[in-house]
């Protein structure tokens, strides 16, 4: 796979703790992470198209987790799991 060449900067304090660390192989990470928020932003803007049309509130869908949430609580805890 070819790849692209990208430049950023870190704050100095930073890049000196990164230095205490020099078997991590720091392009990795960086590669890694943005891989995973370019996915992230691929899945936002996919959900964003599936409900821009949608009736619910913003308010209606964090009521929605956490009852979501709360009944997924119960269940593991029915289960013995928690």
């Amino acid at each position: 796979m070819a790849e692209a060449e990208v430049r950023f900067r870190v704050p100095i304090g930073l890049k000196e703790e990164m230095e205490k660390f020099p078997e991590v192989e720091w392009s990795e990470i960086a590669k890694e992470t943005f891989l995973q928020e370019v996915k992230r932003q691929v899945l936002l803007r996919k959900l964003d198209k599936i409900f821009e049309h949608s009736e619910l509130t913003d308010e209606d869908a964090l009521r929605l987790g956490e009852e979501v949430k709360e009944a997924g609580y119960k269940e593991l805890k029915e289960k013995g799991l928690v």
